[in-house]
């Protein structure tokens, strides 16, 4: 049984200035605490995070021709992840995040897309589809090439041949919105978008409301992110809400793209969506209490044993 795990998509290095309450452009200068080189990205995360946890994982998404390129394959290479089948950038910058954090894990992000705006369906190699079981695409809206009818051709191959199929997104500065996505849905086993995000998507104001949108055109499971709010499930058969571990927060770079990890994991060991739900929040909680996108994630046991100790979730039937 194939037990592999796939992240396709965005990865970054993430340059975090600490702390910054305002900038102003001006020609005195403002000292900082700290300024860390961190790696992210939202497949980048999802795969680090998930080899964290245990599963065996293959990334696949393009690589810049910069100092901050090599960094970036370290961090994945470093936590396990398979990089085999990266594809090297001639042309492009490694994409990167300039994080400009504030104290209590406030941020703002000047992004540019580089290396992944490159990356294109004829990047991946779809030998690799016939070892895994499990496919997460991250960083939709940052991908001009694959965004679209390359994303739709990956997750088609994915579901014929019995993948389970999972997106998460960024931020969309363009407004298409729902006009991309429309077209991913009916491949789509498990949507994971944030609050903010499912908004803009669904033009929706109601968990239920945003979820029965996206079920309604072919997504199985959607799952909406909602930070110190929780988060809600809803399939065909069962919806509800669930709480969040209260921890002291440092950095909330990441959380969202640890809470899919967690979860997927969650689901790979035959978790139901309640016990998965509890796991991804879990995650999160410890991701958010270090600096950068991955450093707080622990193994799965660690993780296990957090829940174990901290207060039960409250958990809300609909």
């Amino acid at each position: 049984m194939k037990k592999k795990m796939l992240c396709v998509g965005e990865m970054m290095a993430d340059l975090v200035a600490f702390p910054i309450e305002k900038v102003l452009l001006e020609s005195d200068y403002h000292p900082m605490d700290s300024f860390w080189v961190k790696t992210g990205g939202d497949a980048h995360n999802n795969a680090v995070d998930l080899a964290r946890l245990g599963n065996d994982v293959i990334y696949i998404g393009r690589i810049g021709n910069d100092i901050f390129a090599q960094n970036c394959l370290n961090s994945l290479r470093q936590a396990g992840v398979n990089t085999d089948h990266v594809v090297f950038s001639s042309s492009a910058e490694q994409a990167k995040s300039l994080i400009l954090m504030g104290h209590g894990g406030t941020r703002t992000f000047y992004q540019n897309f580089g290396s992944s705006a490159e990356l294109c369906f004829e990047d991946i190699d779809l030998d690799v589809l016939d070892q895994v079981s499990v496919l997460q695409i991250g960083g939709t809206f940052h991908m001009e090439r694959f965004d679209g009818d390359g994303a739709v051709r990956l997750l088609r191959e994915a579901k014929s041949r019995g993948i389970i199929t999972s997106l998460d997104v960024t931020m969309d500065r363009t407004g298409r919105w729902n006009s991309l996505l429309e077209p991913y849905y009916p491949y789509l086993d498990y949507f994971m978008p944030s609050i903010e995000q499912a908004v803009e998507i669904t033009k929706r104001e109601r968990f239920d409301e945003m979820a029965d949108f996206l079920l309604d055109r072919g997504v199985k499971n959607v799952i909406i992110k909602a930070g110190s709010d929780g988060a809600f499930f809803k399939n065909a058969q069962e919806a509800f809400s669930c709480g969040c571990y209260k921890v002291p927060v440092a950095d909330t770079t990441g959380a969202g793209d640890a809470f899919v990890a967690g979860y997927l994991a969650a689901m790979q060991r035959g978790f139901t969506p309640q016990q998965g739900m509890e796991f991804a929040t879990a995650c999160s909680a410890q991701v958010i209490q270090q600096v950068g996108a991955t450093t707080g994630m622990k193994s799965f046991e660690e993780i296990m044993d957090f829940i174990r100790c901290s207060p039960k979730l409250e958990i809300t039937r609909h």
